[in-house]
């Protein structure tokens, strides 16, 4: 799995198969644990129907006090990778990394099979800590960043935009790259122009819930 190829990531619907197979695929699909019945089921399925397409589970926050189990529960389903959000420290990072190290164990995994993006982009605690991401873990395979969740308050323009180049140069310092999990649900018009927007910024892929994005974000990115 070569994180850097990986252009386009399809965010799951409620559809078997939220896109269509003999159309482009995309390069990654990842699906959100929240709300999920039958997680286990599901990739299953997937794994089945597209054994070559990798598949990471959008996980929310943990901390000590919320979340463990369920974060435990979805890297039982051995995805290819966990996209964690609200990741605002590198306790958070470490946190995850401890589980998913007590998971493989249990399961039977190789150590480190289950990839870790941390998504250190959608929330402000990440963003200010964004210069204390120094050290690596090696399943640590990208940042992240969405502009969603920080457009709540006055001046948010201006902190999306910031939030975009502190999760870059954060990434740039581990020497991993970042993707862009902003506006998947956007109209197309205004889909095309943050794709591009997000290439010249320097974000290597995007996520998108539309599979006619999928031939924009492969325009945007591969002459990027």
């Amino acid at each position: 799995m070569d994180i850097r190829r990986m252009k386009v990531w399809l965010l799951g619907s409620d559809e078997p198969l939220p896109f269509d197979p003999r159309e482009t695929q995309p390069d990654c699909l990842c699906l959100p644990v929240a709300g999920e019945r039958d997680l286990a089921g599901r990739v299953a399925t997937f794994r089945n129907l597209l054994p070559s397409l990798p598949i990471f589970l959008i996980c929310e926050p943990i901390s000590k006090a919320y979340n463990i189990a369920d974060f435990s529960e979805a890297a039982k389903c051995a995805p290819d990778g966990i996209i964690l959000r609200g990741v605002e420290s590198a306790a958070r990072i470490q946190m995850a990394e401890t589980l998913l190290r007590v998971v493989e164990a249990r399961e039977g995994l190789t150590e480190n099979a289950i990839a870790l993006i941390a998504m250190i982009g959608d929330n402000g605690g990440g963003l200010l800590n964004a210069r204390h991401f120094i050290h690596k873990l090696g399943r640590l395979i990208a940042l992240g960043y969405d502009a969603e969740p920080l457009q709540d308050e006055p001046g948010s323009s201006d902190i999306a935009r910031q939030g975009a180049v502190a999760t870059m140069l954060a990434a740039r310092n581990l020497g991993i790259p970042a993707i862009d999990f902003s506006g998947a649900g956007s109209a197309t018009a205004a889909f095309k122009t943050a794709c591009h927007q997000s290439a010249r910024t320097g974000f290597t892929g995007k996520l998108t819930g539309n599979p006619d994005h999928i031939g924009i974000i492969k325009h945007a990115f591969g002459a990027a």
